[in-house]
C-alpha cells in the first residue's frame, strides 16, 4: 500500500459532507417459500464525499496540487469524521489496548482515567494502528471506566487485525486511510472571476 499522505488542514470546513459506513452482507432467497437470509461478511468500511462550492483561486490551486500527488484511485490519505473530530464523552487519560489477540466488536482496554462515567458516547469515534494499517471504529453503547482505568468498548465496524497489547488508542480527530473513489475524482469547476468548485468522493483502503 502507499504511504498515506495528510488532508489539507485548511479544507476541513466543506460547504457539505457525506460520511457512512457502509457493509458486506450477502442475502439469499428461498426459491420455495420466498424467505430471505443475510449474511453479514467481513469488509465493512467508511466512505464519505466533500463538496467545495466556492474556492479563492489560491485555494482550489493548493487543493488541485494535493489532489494530484494521489494520482487518482492509486494515492492514499488520512480522513477522518470532521462532524466527530472531538468526542462527546470525557475521553480523558491515555486508552490503549489491554490484551492481545482481541477481535469482533469489542475491545478490553486500559488507561483511562479511572471511575468516570460516560469516559466514551455512543456515536463517539477512535482509532487503532496495527502493521495492517488503522482501524476507524464508532462506539455503539455508553462507555464507563472502573477504579482501575479499565473499558471494554463496543464498537463497529468489527477488528479486521487484532491489534497489539498496549496499542494506543486515538479519541480525538480519528481517521483511517481513504483513496480516491475513482480516477475521476476531483474535477474543478472555475467560474468567473477564477472561483472554484470541487467534489471529492473517498472509500476507505485496506489491506
Amino acid at each position: 500500500m502507499p504511504t498515506p499522505i495528510s488532508f489539507l488542514p485548511g479544507f476541513m470546513n466543506p460547504s457539505s459532507f457525506r460520511w457512512n459506513m457502509s457493509g458486506n452482507t450477502q442475502s439469499f432467497t428461498s426459491p420455495l417459500v420466498g424467505a430471505v437470509q443475510t449474511v453479514e461478511m467481513p469488509g465493512a468500511r467508511w466512505y464519505g464525499s466533500m463538496t467545495w462550492d466556492t474556492l479563492e483561486p489560491y485555494q482550489w490551486r493548493d487543493l488541485e496540487g494535493w489532489k494530484a500527488q494521489l494520482s487518482g484511485a492509486a494515492g492514499r490519505f488520512y480522513f477522518g469524521p470532521v462532524h466527530a473530530a472531538v468526542p462527546r464523552g470525557v475521553a480523558t487519560g491515555t486508552p490503549a489496548v489491554n490484551g492481545s489477540n482481541q477481535t469482533g466488536r469489542s475491545l478490553v482496554t486500559d488507561g483511562w482515567t479511572p471511575s468516570q462515567t460516560g469516559i466514551l458516547k455512543r456515536g463517539d469515534y477512535f482509532h487503532f494502528d496495527s502493521g495492517f494499517g488503522r482501524e476507524l471504529k464508532i462506539i455503539t453503547a455508553d462507555v464507563n471506566s472502573d477504579a482501575g482505568g479499565n473499558a471494554t468498548l463496543a464498537f463497529m465496524p468489527p477488528i479486521r487485525t487484532a491489534p497489539a497489547d498496549n496499542v494506543l488508542l486515538t479519541v480525538n480527530s480519528p481517521s483511517c486511510i481513504m483513496r480516491l473513489k475513482d480516477d475521476t475524482q476531483g474535477e474543478n469547476a472555475v467560474t468567473p472571476p477564477l472561483l472554484g468548485g470541487m467534489d471529492l468522493e473517498f472509500v476507505e483502503a485496506f489491506q
